[in-house]
């Protein structure tokens, strides 16, 4: 059978509460945001016994006894909207919060689609501003690859007044828009996805897409399963070739988990795993999967890609089967490696693996187990992973509680992003919780109800959705939502949005937004929940509050890189009314890696309390007199999360998205030196194919001379330079491409290829050396190279020129400035005297013209003795 679906065959028996009916709103764009006075507020009421709409008088309907009406306000704060019904039970009032926010626009980003390109190909995004009022149809339903004439105008009046978009990548990349003649700016981004997570900034608006392939989405239901490349913009249904695999009687395979990979997805499928490649979309036994014995699989939630490990890919599969616990890479598919799960726990038949999960620290995974004895009370423990620093640590969390309060499985399990462990785990019933290394742990009720499920009617837990500002959602089977806080102990239950017998999931888009996806008869319904509001309706007039007024700070980037002597400020700010007490905690794992300061400032003016706090950050170790360099290195180098919270919360505080960084305290990526070109010096390229070393000029006597190949990949160009004129090299930092700094710390230089004739300038006296330098004689011992023989790792300070080609190596020697192993290759070429292959020849016409002198020497004495012996003749001659 070709082109089989998948099914995943779900049996749930509800207890339906009575409902008369259910209201909902939503605006023009299901935009939190545009909640204002400038928008309308569409009203919908599902149910037969609908009358009117019952609203405050500051806000107007267009038609109030319709069940879909269009309601305008003008006043801001919260109104009270209410159906009136005809039947004896009364619908609930919600409080809709109007904003008076003077900006009603929002930016429109495309990526329009270029049939020649790859998914790795520089992609060209176009962004302009849209009023939701007056904007397109096309605008509306995010199909437009051109601005509506209102957008167009709009969009040049913000160019006009000098704004500008930023598109700013997880990355740390930032790409400037380009305003173009149509009316809109273009931007060029990288090709790659998966690093496509990116904010546009410039104006009051933003917009948020993709986060580690959170585009790509999978919906499995008892009819069939939906996949999307595109965030459930579209979706499109899964169709998977049965192979050679038999069909089961009923005709589908029932599917109990599933996981997205890089290169096709993984299926649990009874207590076996099957592969669907991408490529040919067959169902398949992989021989690098287990075919029995699977009890859960588990992929990780959050993206660790910019977590600032180097050469280790961390795990983003958790497998669990019979006695082992396995991980796996993020693709099947790699031919140098030997096998896709590797076993990183192994126990004894007592013990069953309950549930896993990634941990709070993207190196780190843990799992529930429970451990039997015959004629005992089985006990359940947690155990966590590091994987890279390969050990089992085992928590606290499930002591705390006494064995008749722990809820029975099955379980899942979710850990939060934090510098301190902080888990949640729920079954079916209830919801425990540890935080901050099991210092806080508790169980999170509902108010007068012993659990979630006993204030849900008797309905399941179905799913619970996490944000990056610390919302928690609990949908119950029936759609019975909660709410709260992560770090609160209570939910708050929301108001009715859709009917309990609704097929319905949650889902986080890339604009921090929860999506309801809605599987009718009619296909997938898509559509934005806003869970703001409907928090704020919630809680409105009851004693939930925020403790604090407002707060914020500075460490919004994910990742941090800290070389040696690095330092860095970080700020945070709370504002709160007087007497709270409240103050800002840094948390942090693996804090003896960084030294941190930390100063604040208390300021007070009618009653309300201003704290503003600054960190100083740094690196601050001395490697100098190490006994052992290579250790203290290796011991004071790591990865540091830092966390950035308020001490006291509530669950109606509004708190930022970003709380956690990851500082890298070691080598940061690509950052190597350079040898700076001299202002004015000539460099040429391409100008020298070889040239010649002669053997009286090497360190190490050779038989002949040596010719060198001119590497100019590896070499760069020839700086050219006077023989007479001194020359000192300026080394400077660099990360990639980027320019960091100057270096100016002490280094070595000696040439490549063992060439000897060049010579420095000043003394030890001269730049005041404290005691005797190191030299080159003194280091190259033991039989060494050179290369070998000088480093960081030995360094001690002392504090502290010819016509020819020269290719030098240059390394940084001072072992408290990076570190990274810092070095490079510049060449200099020497002009202004012979040039030495005519050296030989000079020689020869030395030789030759002393030669001729001494010819001319002697054959003028022998003329001068000549003539004088004639005078002294004719001289004798005349006397006598």
């Amino acid at each position: 059978m070709r082109g089989l679906p998948f099914f995943l065959a779900v049996l749930v028996l509800l207890k339906i509460e009575i409902i008369v009916g259910v209201w909902r709103y939503n605006n023009i764009l299901e935009d939190e945001n545009l909640f204002t006075l400038h928008n309308a507020v569409f009203l919908k009421y599902d149910g037969s016994d609908f009358v009117e709409w019952e609203y405050p008088e500051c806000c107007n309907v267009n038609n109030k006894s319709s069940p879909n009406a269009i309601m305008k306000c003008t006043s801001p704060g919260f109104q009270m909207v209410k159906p009136l019904v005809s039947s004896p039970e009364e619908e609930e009032a919600r409080y809709l919060f109007i904003s008076d926010s003077f900006f009603s626009f929002i930016w429109y980003a495309v990526v329009p689609i270029d049939r020649g390109s790859t998914e790795t190909s520089a992609k060209k995004v176009r962004m302009w501003i849209i009023d939701p009022e007056q904007a397109y149809p096309a605008e509306i339903n995010n199909t437009a690859l051109v601005p509506s004439t209102q957008s167009r105008y709009i969009t040049k009046h913000f160019y006009n007044n000098g704004q500008y978009p930023v598109i700013k990548l997880k990355s740390k990349q930032t790409h400037l828009g380009h305003f173009q003649k149509d009316g809109y700016w273009e931007a060029v981004i990288p090709g790659d996805e998966r690093f496509n997570d990116f904010h546009i900034y410039g104006s009051p608006l933003s917009l948020v897409w993709g986060t580690c392939e959170l585009y790509r989405g999978l919906l499995l239901s008892d009819t069939g399963a939906l996949i999307t490349k595109n965030a459930f913009l579209t979706s499109e249904e899964l169709m998977v070739d049965p192979g050679t695999l038999p069909v089961p009687p009923e005709g589908y395979f029932t599917v109990d988990q599933a996981a997205l990979l890089e290169d096709g997805i993984i299926f649990r499928i009874d207590d076996a795993l099957y592969w669907r490649d991408n490529q040919d979309r067959v169902l398949t036994e992989h021989p690098q999967l287990p075919t029995s014995g699977v009890m859960g699989i588990y992929q990780r939630t959050c993206c660790a890609s910019n977590y600032p490990v180097q050469d280790v890919e961390l795990s983003s599969l958790i497998v669990w089967k019979d006695n082992l616990l396995l991980v796996g890479p993020k693709q099947l598919k790699n031919p140098g490696r030997e096998n896709f799960l590797k076993i990183v726990l192994k126990v004894p038949p007592r013990v069953t693996y309950l549930t896993a999960s990634f941990g709070s620290h993207p190196a780190s995974l843990a799992t529930l187990v429970m451990y039997s004895v015959p004629g005992a009370i089985p006990r359940n423990f947690l155990t966590s992973y590091n994987e890279l620093v390969p050990s089992w640590i085992t928590s606290t969390f499930m002591t705390k509680f006494k064995l008749k309060d722990i809820p029975k499985g099955p379980f899942e399990m979710r850990f939060l992003e934090s510098a301190d462990a902080s888990l949640l785990l729920w079954n079916k019933e209830t919801i425990l919780y540890s935080f901050h290394n099991d210092n806080e742990w508790g169980e999170i009720r509902p108010f007068n109800a012993s659990h979630l499920s006993a204030a849900a009617f008797g309905s399941k837990i179905h799913q619970v959705a996490l944000d990056h500002s610390w919302n928690m959602l609990v949908k119950m089977e029936n759609n019975i939502l909660f709410y709260c806080k992560v770090g609160m102990h209570e939910v708050v239950r929301l108001h009715k949005w859709m009917e309990p017998d609704s097929r319905m999931v949650l889902y986080l888009n890339q604009k921090e937004q929860i999506n309801m996806l809605t599987l009718t008869p009619e296909g997938l319904h898509v559509q934005k929940y806003p869970m703001m509001m409907e928090t704020k309706s919630a809680m409105k007039g009851s004693y939930h509050d925020c403790p604090f007024i407002s707060f914020e700070h500075s460490m919004n980037t994910i990742s941090y890189n800290m070389d040696k002597g690095d330092q860095m400020v970080q700020w945070a700010q709370i504002v709160y009314p007087e007497g709270k007490g409240v103050h800002v905690k840094f948390l942090s794992n693996n804090a003896d890696l960084l030294y941190i300061e930390q100063k604040s400032h208390f300021e007070g003016v009618n009653s309300v309390d201003t704290v503003n706090t600054t960190f100083i950050i740094s690196q601050k170790v001395d490697y100098s007199d190490a006994t052992s360099y290579t250790q203290l290195t290796k011991k004071t180098s790591g990865i540091v999360t830092l966390e950035l919270v308020p001490n006291q919360i509530g669950n109606t505080c509004n708190l930022p998205m970003s709380r956690i960084s990851h500082f890298n305290v070691g080598c940061p990526p690509n950052r190597h030196i350079r040898v700076a070109r001299p202002w004015g010096m000539p460099c040429e390229m391409h100008s020298l194919t070889n040239y010649t070393i002669l053997r009286s000029v090497l360190r190490d006597p050779q038989q002949d001379d040596i010719v060198v190949y001119y590497d100019w990949e590896k070499f760069g160009c020839l700086l050219k330079t006077h023989y007479k004129n001194q020359f000192l090299p300026s080394i400077d930092l660099y990360d990639g491409d980027s320019y960091v700094r100057n270096v100016d710390a002490n280094f070595i230089v000696w040439d490549r290829f063992g060439r000897k004739d060049y010579s420095f300038n000043a003394t030890m006296r001269q730049v005041a050396c404290l005691r005797e330098s190191q030299t080159w004689i003194s280091m190259l011992t033991g039989g060494k190279s050179l290369e070998e023989a000088w480093g960081p790792e030995n360094y001690r300070t002392c504090f502290k020129v010819d016509s020819a080609t020269y290719v030098f190596n240059v390394k940084i020697l001072d072992p408290n400035y990076s570190f990274c192993d810092l070095h490079a290759v510049f060449a200099v070429q020497t002009y202004g005297i012979t040039i030495p292959k005519y050296q030989h020849l000079t020689t020869y016409v030395a030789i030759v013209f002393t030669l001729f002198s001494l010819c001319i020497l002697g054959y003028s004495y022998c003329r001068y003795v000549t003539i004088f012996r004639n005078l002294l003749a004719t001289k004798r001659h005349k006397y006598e």
